[in-house]
């Protein structure tokens, strides 16, 4: 734009690299912040101890192509806005790179970061000063802020947490993915220390590594929770922890999540205990190689796991050990195939407060009419891991028994699952009239 530099709406709009720090040291509480695609730096000069400040109140939006009139006219998928710690512009040369990209210290949760890619931090400083931790994101005092439908991606550090440090703090990630981050020595994708209790909703943890820890450390009484989460071919190095390590009276929970490929060349290739809870409900761990790529021991320390798919077998109610039959395991699909042992096999209290959606943002208990309930719940009776497997439609909406054919004995069929509250046929989640209302009209509707 060519407009007075302002902020104050997109023909005023900040301009330059460093425009949207400018934008943040103006926002006043209540503020909303908001972002056309590019790439933005925290500074104009190589000031390497320089980030991007989340504030208290301050919400922030990336994905706009700059003409919006509301922010949920944006699209931060295909308006790609990058917060870049690449000051000098001359990657791969990383010395000059910023210690950390994003910082959220003392940020409550009424601070918003969504829709950006952060990359290219470097945080091989200090320890004293803590810019050896966090490369992509640090939070430090308290801070508790919101970080939603970010891609962290390609930062690192020399102690721990190449994508993100958390210490004393307790954010909130939705729909986040941590790839090809390097946290040295602690937490390939993210370190936190020191009674922190974060939350991640739908995150993704691929392909990040550190000594310990390929994807998460948890450490010092840490209590992290993690739904519908996957964590795909991280590398926990010498020090074990393919995807996670937890220490040190720390609890960690995961409901509905797929562990697998992750990697260690010691022990725990998917979780390495080391005296503290792991807990494991509906979640698969699978395919995780350690020694010599033995598949054995893959959750090492211990761990209280239920109604989970788990290789090799663990003890605990309502666990399995068949393959889960993923779709194509070797280049990332992680979703079930039809037939999976997963489908309709887990245990619907244990799905997690409020969370109706997978992974993908599909509906999270579905049923297969096509697998007959292994789980516990009433009908539809959520599938084991991250993805819900998600039947294809009948050719014909009211062949109930999708035997290709509409005749009477869809009819019986239907009233059959009615009865037994298995016939939610508007997919509205409850079987009630108004599926037996809905099914007779496409039934009297025919086929095409």
């Amino acid at each position: 734009t060519t407009g007075a530099n302002t902020g104050v709406s997109w023909a005023d709009a900040y301009r330059g690299t460093d425009s949207l720090a400018r934008a943040l040291a103006a926002a006043v509480n209540g503020d909303e912040v908001w972002v056309a695609a590019g790439t933005y730096k925290p500074t104009a000069a190589l000031t390497r101890a320089v980030a991007f400040n989340l504030r208290s109140g301050v919400q922030v939006y990336g994905g706009f192509i700059g003409t919006e009139t509301a922010r949920d006219q944006r699209n931060s998928t295909s308006n790609i806005t990058v917060l870049s710690g690449d000051l000098a512009g001359n990657d791969p040369v990383i010395t000059d790179n910023s210690f950390h990209v994003v910082n959220g210290n003392g940020a409550n949760a009424t601070a918003i970061l969504d829709g950006f890619t952060i990359t290219a931090g470097n945080a091989n400083g200090a320890t004293a000063s803590d810019q050896d931790k966090g490369g992509g994101l640090i939070f430090l005092n308290g801070s508790n802020a919101s970080v939603r439908n970010c891609r962290i991606v390609s930062n690192r550090s020399t102690f721990g947490g190449g994508g993100t440090y958390i210490r004393q703090s307790s954010p909130n990630f939705q729909a986040c993915t941590w790839q090809s981050n390097i946290g040295g020595a602690f937490g390939g994708a993210i370190d936190m220390f020191d009674t922190c209790s974060p939350s991640f909703v739908r995150c993704a943890f691929v392909s990040n590594s550190a000594a310990r820890a390929g994807g998460v450390e948890v450490f010092g009484g840490c209590n992290p929770n993690f739904t519908n989460c996957v964590f795909r071919q991280n590398s926990g190095g010498a020090s074990g922890g393919g995807a996670l390590f937890v220490s040190t009276s720390s609890i960690a929970t995961l409901r509905g999540c797929t562990i697998a490929r992750n990697t260690t060349s010691a022990s725990g290739s998917a979780i390495l205990n080391d005296v503290s809870q792991v807990r494991l409900f509906n979640s698969i761990v699978y395919l995780n190689t350690g020694v010599g790529g033995s598949t054995v021991n893959q959750l090492a320390g211990g761990a209280t796991v239920v109604y989970s798919c788990v290789q090799g077998g663990f003890a605990g109610t309502g666990n399995i050990s068949t393959n889960p039959l993923f779709i194509d395991a070797v280049n990332g699909n992680l979703r079930l195939a039809a037939g999976s042992p997963c489908i309709d096999a887990g245990r619907n209290s244990d799905i997690g407060g409020g969370v109706t959606t997978d992974f993908d943002g599909n509906p999270r208990r579905v049923d297969d009419a096509m697998t007959a309930d292994s789980g516990v719940g009433p009908a539809p009776v959520v599938d084991i891991g991250a993805f819900e497997f998600q039947p294809p439609p009948p050719a014909c909406e009211a062949d109930w028994n999708m035997d290709t054919v509409l005749n009477s004995q869809d009819f019986f069929d239907f009233i059959g699952d009615l009865f037994e509250g298995d016939a939610d046929f508007n997919a509205d989640m409850t079987t009630n009239s108004q599926d037996f209302f809905d099914f007779v009209a496409a039934f009297f509707a025919g086929c095409d």
